[in-house]
């Protein structure tokens, strides 16, 4: 009997928990145009950051990505900036901003350039069958 009012009570508790839970909805729906061209115009790269920001932000010493100033050109939405703190000796705290990629910005990007090359696949396949239908008659 116990095992049950507990689960009942878990049950409860869980309702209330998300009757209060807030949905944020979105507005302004649009679909992105033109990803492939933004995506072809990028170059990924390797490279690292000075030795001396390396240790104090504590970074990794090799990275890939992309040349942030190249890519603020391609596209400024893809840049973002992040304050980092670092230890400038005994309680001394500064902060750093540091320009990074939105990665979460450009995962529908990629996803839009795939779905146009895909189109542009069916589209040569339609053209490939036609071509051959009418050689083949």
């Amino acid at each position: 009997m116990k095992q049950i009012l507990s689960i009942i009570a878990i049950a409860m508790v869980g309702f209330v928990a998300q009757s209060n839970a807030q949905t944020a909805k979105q507005t302004n729906v649009t679909p992105i145009k033109n990803s492939l061209s933004t995506v072809v115009k990028l170059e990924p790269i390797n490279f690292t950051y000075d030795k001396d920001w390396l240790q104090k932000l504590n970074l990794k010493p090799s990275q890939s990505g992309f040349n942030i100033e190249q890519l603020s050109k391609v596209n400024p939405k893809l840049v973002v900036n992040q304050q980092l703190n670092y230890s400038e000796g005994k309680n001394n705290n500064k902060t750093i901003v540091v320009q990074k990629v939105d990665y979460e910005m450009l995962i529908p990007m990629l996803v839009g350039s795939i779905k146009e090359q895909q189109q542009q696949i069916d589209a040569l396949k339609a053209e490939l069958t036609t071509l051959k239908n009418k050689s083949a008659k």
